[in-house]
């Protein structure tokens, strides 16, 4: 890494370049059907691939209903630990909590604000408030008022449909830029271990849900960034090159930027550097994470397929 800043990291940079073409030979038909086309944010380049698609429950016969711009992720515990999506539409918005029910997903995280540079990015989809609203037959209720700190905002909703209820907790990350990278990675990994905190106590559940504006690259930084910090836990060694590769065989241009993949390099370096003083500067804003490693802890080659 210190010979790397040298020439402005680009060795990184190349290497970033050999992940262009990854991935980007598998089907995204059904991205691209007359029914669900309009369903995607950025229709040009950012699509799902078929093989690792979410499969939303059909309504009836209807085409098209099954679908929805999301992607199966592997993460550090198990091989559909993350769900990878664009920031909702408002024509989306009840197929996304549709998802959340269905998948039983207690966390979503979001990496984007609804505007940016003047650009709609996202949709608002939660309540605004504690009045609670109803999408796809689905009750959606603020339980408490927002939790913020400098850089996230912690929401606590409760889902109710039928006579089943369940509580979701909806992290905000503010303070990244579009396409970008914050000035330090250490708020950015506070936030990645806060969550792993909360979405951790979770793991009999669904996955984790992550969404940016594409759901690319933000998202594809933090589940590179959560799968780093657990790995290293158990190991001497991290293969990033390995993980973005794996992540952009499950959906398109999983860590979007060279300044993103430099980000995740320098991440390691920084972790590296507090463990051998012995003194986190990294710390977690609450309790220690716990890190528990199942049976899927390695790269494989066909992790994200069904």
């Amino acid at each position: 890494m210190r010979r790397m800043k040298e020439t402005s990291y680009s060795h990184l940079t190349e290497e970033f370049e050999e992940l262009k073409n990854v991935g980007v030979d598998q089907s995204t038909s059904e991205a691209t059907t007359s029914e669900n086309y309009t369903k995607n944010r950025y229709k040009k380049n950012i699509l799902p691939y078929d093989v690792t698609r979410v499969k939303l429950q059909m309504i009836g016969d209807e085409p098209g209903t099954d679908f929805i711009h999301a992607n199966y992720i592997p993460g550090y515990n198990k091989e559909k630990e993350f769900i990878a999506t664009q920031g909702p539409l408002p024509t989306t918005k009840e197929d996304f909590w549709r998802m959340i029910w269905e998948q039983n997903s207690r966390t979503i995280v979001m990496l984007t604000q609804i505007v940016e540079g003047e650009r709609v990015k996202c949709d608002h989809y939660w309540p605004y408030n504690k009045e609670p609203v109803v999408m796809a037959g689905i009750t959606i209720q603020m339980l408490v008022e927002p939790q913020d700190s400098q850089d996230w905002i912690h929401r606590e909703l409760v889902l109710t449909k039928g006579f089943q209820q369940r509580l979701v907790t909806h992290l905000h990350y503010v303070a990244w830029p579009d396409h970008g990278v914050p000035d330090t990675a250490e708020n950015l990994v506070k936030f990645v271990r806060y969550v792993r905190n909360i979405s951790g106590e979770n793991l009999a559940t669904g996955p984790t849900t992550v969404h940016c504006s594409a759901g690319v690259g933000r998202t594809g930084t933090f589940i590179a960034m959560d799968r780093l910090l657990q790995h290293m836990k158990d190991h001497d060694y991290v293969d990033i090159f390995g993980i973005v590769h794996e992540m952009r065989m499950c959906r398109v241009a999983m860590v979007q930027t060279d300044s993103q993949y430099i980000l995740l390099h320098k991440m390691v370096q920084d972790v590296i550097n507090e463990t051998s003083v012995g003194e986190p500067v990294y710390e977690n804003t609450t309790q220690s994470p716990i890190y528990e490693n199942a049976t899927f802890s390695g790269l494989h080659a066909d992790s994200c397929r069904r």
